[in-house]
């Protein structure tokens, strides 16, 4: 690692792929030019599980992750948490129980927690390993292409809790991150549809790739995707053939769903069995995906009110075109979506996101080059089925495995950030969503528009007009920032229309006391090559008298 050391004063930077299932971190190796991607506990495909315990002593809270956490999850499902990546959008605090004390975590806590554990792992292995003398200070984290504002910014927030510095905390879309892998060893002129279903979210990214003599560009035509459709909802779907047919043995009499319910089982002993169904149903997925048949054996499931054993004999037919039928401890709203689904037709969604993806760059099918396939719940035969169906193509098959390509993307970045001067892809960023501000009538102006180029410095963009004060002796005013993050099919008029979201909102104070009218507001987004915004509203009256307000953080005003 000759080259690091020169620049090792900088710190070293992580590629990390944190993902709903499962995390991948790789680094770039200097000496050989390549990426490589690290074992965090003996295995490079690490599941993002944490597992809580309790000193019997001092009660102060151990921690174990990975495939420990997963598999202690079984006994002790109340201290154990995974998915938490889909939680990043919530507000709803995570709570756990040991041994009858309940604790309660912010999501970004809890993902700190994970990343920490990654980190040391990784700051072990170079030091024993690569024989590299300090720990990694910076990090890139791909996320989904379709992630808000608010997903991105807890997600550094997390990242910086977990020990890396600030200021060295860069975030990357998860697809332009696998296409560097793919631009690196392709080096031509193509439009690239990356496909990237991983386990909790699903993404379509539009690419065109620029050969160059030295480094290929890549830039970000358009994007789609679905931030509730991943991996963890086909593994529902397998959930729910087992659940239908231990209903079927127990004659409807016990709802392990349901903790309320005196049917013979305790609260705990009801979440073991929904953790073995779950981790039994994951393990088959996989197995059809190589297989035609498979059994599912569950000897016993539970031994009282009386014993159950379950036995089934599933083919990949079957499963593909079983339709979702119970809640299984789903929200709601989720529920909703899923409801009366397979797997043909949640791949059949995919397949809806990648054609808006399309659209939204106004391109057509057959001006598709190559479709590249990113993310573990890829591997679905189905997958591969309707692409060919739908597109006439057969997708990519990469050298490396889709559920490692994110990745070694990331650390391709990583060398970038540190070694500016090494050749390799070159991503341009631009802007995944449009932003702006809810102005009189609820009428939605758009301040930030979609895929704009985002230079190094970031990007700064004036309202189009001033706001003014409505009434005479107006001295504060709302600022509320929305984010629409649906294909610019037709451009937004209200903030109430589906696909606006409200990030937040602040008030400007300060305004002096004048005739309506007199005072003028102007409002500057800025957003970073992270797509990460913050907002500053400045009022100038005729004294030319200012009063400024940055929103650093949108969500904790």
């Amino acid at each position: 690692m000759g080259v690091l050391s020169l620049e090792i004063e900088k710190g070293l930077y992580l590629g990390i792929d944190f993902g709903t299932t499962n995390s991948v971190v790789s680094i770039y190796n200097y000496d050989t030019e390549e990426v490589h991607t690290l074992k965090i506990d003996g295995y490079t495909i690490f599941p993002s599980v944490i597992q809580f315990d309790e000193d019997d002593q001092s009660k102060e809270l151990s921690r174990i992750f990975g495939i420990e956490a997963k598999e202690a999850a079984i006994i002790y499902p109340e201290s154990t948490i995974a998915s938490i990546k889909r939680q990043l959008d919530s507000d709803e605090p995570i709570m756990i129980r040991v041994n009858d004390r309940e604790y309660t975590f912010e999501v970004e806590t809890i993902v700190s927690e994970i990343l920490a554990h990654l980190k040391e792992q990784a700051d072990i292995y170079i030091r024993d390993e690569l024989n590299i003398p300090g720990t990694f200070s910076g990090c890139v984290i791909t996320v989904p292409a379709n992630s808000t504002d608010k997903q991105k910014r807890r997600m550094k927030k997390a990242a910086s809790m977990a020990g890396f510095i600030d200021e060295h905390v860069y975030l990357r879309l998860e697809p332009a991150a696998a296409a560097i892998g793919y631009a690196a060893r392709i080096n031509e002129d193509k439009k690239v549809l990356v496909y990237d279903f991983g386990g909790g979210t699903f993404d379509a990214c539009l690419l065109e790739i620029k050969k160059r003599e030295e480094e290929p560009e890549i830039s970000i035509l358009s994007t789609f995707g679905d931030n509730y459709l991943g991996g963890n909802d086909i593994d529902q779907l397998m959930v729910d053939i087992i659940y239908n047919e231990f209903l079927r043995l127990t004659d409807n009499e016990i709802d392990l769903f349901d903790y309320s319910k005196d049917d013979g089982l305790t609260k705990r002993e009801k979440k073991m069995a929904i953790i073995r169904m779950k981790q039994i149903a994951t393990h088959t997925k996989e197995k059809l995906s190589s297989t035609h048949n498979a059994k599912i054996i569950l000897a016993p499931f539970i031994q009282k009110p009386h014993p159950i054993n379950i036995q089934i004999e599933l083919t990949r037919e079957a499963f593909y075109n079983h339709k979702r039928q119970h809640q299984l401890g789903d929200l709601a709203h989720v529920f909703d979506k899923m409801k009366d689904m397979s797997l043909v037709n949640l791949i059949g969604k995919t397949i809806e996101c990648m054609n808006k993806c399309l659209s939204g760059a106004n391109m057509e099918k057959n001006a598709v080059d190559e479709i590249f396939l990113v993310g573990g719940s890829s591997a679905i035969v189905e997958v591969y089925n309707q692409i060919v169906k739908e597109f006439a193509m057969e997708p990519y098959k990469a050298m490396i495995s889709p559920a490692l390509s994110i990745s070694q993307g990331a650390a391709h970045y990583c060398n970038q950030i540190m070694l500016p001067s090494m050749k390799g892809p070159k991503v341009h960023e631009q802007t995944i969503h449009s932003y702006g501000i809810e102005i009189a009538g609820r009428r939605y102006l758009e301040i930030i528009k979609k895929g704009l180029d985002i230079p190094k410095e970031g990007l700064e963009i004036l309202a189009p007009y001033t706001m003014e004060t409505n009434f005479d002796g107006l001295t504060s005013l709302a600022i509320v920032v929305y984010e629409d993050v649906l294909p610019d099919e037709f451009a937004r008029k209200f903030v109430y229309e589906e696909g606006v979201k409200r990030l937040a909102g602040t008030t400007l104070r300060g305004i002096p006391a004048q005739t309506k009218g007199v005072e003028k507001i102007k409002v500057i987004f800025r957003l970073s090559r992270d797509n990460v915004l913050t907002v500053e509203a400045i009022s100038v009256g005729e004294e030319d008298i200012r009063t400024s307000l940055t929103v650093d953080d949108l969500y904790e005003k």
